[in-house]
Parts: C-alpha cells; structure tokens; sequence
C-alpha cells in the first residue's frame, strides 16, 4: 500500500494551534508546542483577520498521495503542503484535541477515542479573549461538536455533513466571524465501511476537495475586505482491515501521516475614491 509515506512525517500536528494563532495575532495557548515553522514561512510574517479551517476527516496522506487527481483543485487553490505526523491513539477527539490546543493528548486530556470537554485554553479561548467571534460547524454526534463546547463562541450543529456545510458558506457570505470552522465526516464514515479505497470512499474524498473549491471562491466573492489564511486540514489518516473495511487510531504511517493544504487570501485592493 504505501510507497512514499513508510517512514512517519518528523513535524507534530501539535505545532499547529500557535502557528494559527501567530496567523491571527493572538497569544497561542500556554500548553500549545511551538508554531509550525513550514506555515510561518509560507506566511513570510504576514498577518490574517480571518481564518476558514476545513476539516475533512480520516483523509490520509498516503491516499493525497496515491490519487492526487482527486484533490486536484485544492492543490491548485493552496500555496504550501505541510506533512505532518498526527498523534496517538488517531482517533478523531484526541486529533482535533491536539490541533486547536497545541497540546499532546496526555495534557489536553482525551487519550482514547471519548468526547469529553477539554477545559485546557485552545485557539477558540485565545481567540475570544482578544475579542474575536469563533465559529464551529459540524454534525451532531462528531467530535467535533462536542469537545471544544462550553465556550463563548457560535455553535452550528445538524443531523448531517450537508446541512452543516450549507451553513457554513451562509456564514460566510454573512462575515460575522474571525474564525469558522468547518467539519466533514463524509469521507471516514464511508471508508469505515468499504475500505479507504472503495470506489465509494474515494468519491467523498473528492466531494471533500469540491467543497473546500466551493468555500474557497465563497470566500473571495464575500471577505474582499479580509487577509483570510485558508486551510485543508485533516486530523488522521486511515488503514485497509480485514472484510475491506477501513479503520485508524494504530502507531503506523498509514494512520498518523497527514498533509495539509494552506492558501493565505489577500484582501481586494480599495478603489481609490474619486
């Protein structure tokens, strides 16, 4: 199965969470490891008043890899690739635990897969103290829409990756916020059940990179007015198991190995007034 990816990617998701936060301007959380070097340098200091995660969940990079015509636009689209190694077990609360802390999961807290509250500061906290307005988006039962809650932010949840996506660009086109985040769990419900590379499987991967081209020119059309730092950003990766299902959460390349895309969106230049 894997060819370029047999050796585990050096650079930790944890590096995420302050790099985002340098991004934006606001202090990364105390827990947070340090930024990510790759996206500070594709940054090149520039600064974001706007930040749109994408989070499509189970993408692995060995299947980025092995079918790149599928994630052909967001390719186009983005600037800069980062391969990062994810963390242990990689489940999807302990992956996104880490990416909007910062911290490992023996420090934010959820080290199985669970959805517990994690009450240690993330990038939302940081964010709503330098008065910013956070946004998450997902479906009902992901994990995402149970473990950063409790917080002074903006909760969409649905019974489903369609509505909460159709939310998503109606908050866009509304710009109310400093950070939106968007979860899609299409493709890893799928891939549970017919292998990571099903004909089925392999067509919500690429409904995933549709839909990140769809947020992408949503996002020009409506934040002309905003420097926007754009991201592809999965949380693991996945595995072939027996009865060609697929599954995660082992200390192997297939699962902890991710690539993310980001695209930094300058704002329109203003007319000069006559």
């Amino acid at each position: 199965m894997l060819t370029q990816d047999e050796k585990l990617n050096p650079v930790s998701l944890d590096t995420l969470c302050a790099a985002l936060c340098r991004a934006l301007g606001v202090h990364a959380p105390d827990t947070a490891a340090a930024p990510n070097q790759e996206l500070l340098s594709y940054l090149q200091g520039r600064t974001a008043d706007r930040i749109f995660m994408y989070n499509p969940d189970a993408v692995a990079q060995w299947i980025y890899r092995k079918y790149p015509q599928l994630f052909k636009e967001a390719v186009n689209i983005c600037d800069v690739e980062i391969p990062m190694q994810t963390v242990m077990p990689s489940v999807t609360p302990v992956c996104f635990g880490t990416m909007y802390t910062g911290a490992q999961p023996a420090v934010h807290g959820i080290q199985k897969y669970e959805k517990p509250v994690i009450r240690i500061q993330s990038i939302f906290d940081m964010l709503i103290a330098a008065g910013k307005k956070c946004a998450i988006v997902a479906d009902t039962e992901c994990s995402m829409s149970h473990i950063f809650n409790d917080r002074k932010m903006d909760y969409y949840f649905y019974n489903g990756y369609l509505q909460a996506t159709a939310k998503a660009f109606e908050l866009i086109k509304e710009d109310q916020y400093d950070m939106i985040v968007l979860y899609n769990g299409n493709y890893d419900s799928i891939m549970h059940k017919t292998g990571p590379e099903s004909l089925e499987a392999l067509s919500e991967a690429r409904a995933n990179t549709e839909c990140f081209a769809s947020l992408y020119y949503a996002i020009k059309e409506n934040w002309k007015n905003h420097n926007t730092l754009l991201g592809f950003a999965m949380d693991h990766g996945c595995h072939e198991i027996d009865g060609n299902c697929g599954s995660h959460g082992l200390d192997m390349p297939e699962d902890l190995n991710i690539c993310h895309l980001y695209k930094y969106i300058e704002r329109e230049a203003q007319e000069q007034t006559k």
